[in-house]
């Protein structure tokens, strides 16, 4: 999804080139507490969330939390970088272009580079060692890895790549132009053409099932037995796996720009400098938004907390629920 999110803010002139190689500097702003009955019996969240923000410098604009920290890609420029902890220095690196997403796997983490018309791979243990370049058919904008293959979305198809052998293994064609790419229920799933969803299924390379209408959709999650698709009117749609069902959420989340699912929420980024939490059992929001940076293009959810790429800024919002 970032690569869509970074042409809009491209046009609107919303970045500059200062602050690249500022040094950290870490806030803490506390915000109010939220209060939900989760589903299936999980507890409620009552915890005031805490956010904090870590200066990575450049334009940060898509993130993957993931083994040694969160990494982050620049659509602007070949630097990258991996925070490791709120109060350290980020790792700095140049890839061999500029990346529009990354996707980490227990074996490395990916980096999409359009321009070269590959994915690029480099060691968790070491980022800054010279990385693996993976050529592509098409022009990667979008990744998604899960057991043992990162997923990259291309133009009109979806090319698989092992991370084992580094090779392309598979490719999937789209009736139509890919935008949202995500994995989960044993599936792959895409946004296309702005208009529905499709399942896809991976061992066949085939579309199973009747594409889900979506208007306006540009970006797709899938966690906790469901899958989220975000319209460009703010509307979440949550579907079953299984059945294909859709339902909207109740209550659009104005200028949103990313959604991720994870710690017994799903979080919808917004132009508006905030981040949404949502149930995902009622679908209504919990509590008001949280505040983040400018022009938040990527949210991404760990095994902690919840990380906010502010593009606009140069910064990183954590978010502990």
């Amino acid at each position: 999804m970032a690569a869509l999110v970074v042409v809009v803010l491209a046009v609107a002139g919303a970045f500059s080139d200062d602050g690249d190689d500022a040094p950290p500097d870490p806030t803490t702003t506390p915000v109010p507490a939220q209060e939900s009955d989760m589903p299936d019996g999980e507890p409620a969240a009552t915890a005031k969330p805490e956010t904090t923000t870590v200066r990575v410098g450049g334009r940060p604009t898509a993130i993957s939390t993931g083994i040694e920290g969160v990494w982050v890609a620049d659509s602007f420029s070949s630097q990258a970088r991996l925070v490791e902890g709120t109060r350290e220095e980020p790792i700095a690196f140049r890839l061999r272009g500029a990346a529009t997403d990354v996707s980490t796997t227990e074996t490395g983490a990916y980096f999409a580079l359009p321009e070269q018309q590959a994915v690029e791979r480099r060691e968790l243990e070491d980022p800054q060692a010279a990385g693996e370049q993976i050529d592509l058919e098409g022009f990667p904008s979008v990744l998604a890895g899960a057991d043992g293959v990162v997923y990259a979305l291309s133009d009109r198809a979806v090319e698989a790549i092992d991370v084992d052998t580094g090779e392309v293994v598979d490719e999937f064609r789209l009736d139509g132009f890919g935008s949202g790419l995500a994995v989960g229920d044993d599936h792959v799933w895409a946004a296309v053409d702005n208009r529905e969803v499709v399942r896809i299924d991976p061992a066949s390379g085939e579309i199973d099932g009747d594409p889900v209408p979506v208007p306006e959709v540009f970006a797709v999650a899938a966690d906790g037995g469901f899958v989220w698709a975000l319209a460009a009117s703010g509307e979440l749609t949550r579907i079953a796996p299984e059945t294909l069902e859709a339902t909207v959420a109740p209550q659009p989340v104005r200028d949103a720009l990313d959604v991720a699912v994870g710690l017994g929420s799903v979080w919808v980024t917004s132009s508006r400098r905030s981040v949404t939490r949502l149930d995902p059992g009622t679908l209504e929001p919990r509590g008001d938004a949280l505040p983040v940076g400018d022009e938040p293009a990527s949210v991404s959810v760990g095994d902690e907390a919840v990380w906010v790429a502010n593009g606009g800024d140069g910064t990183l919002t954590r978010i502990e629920p």
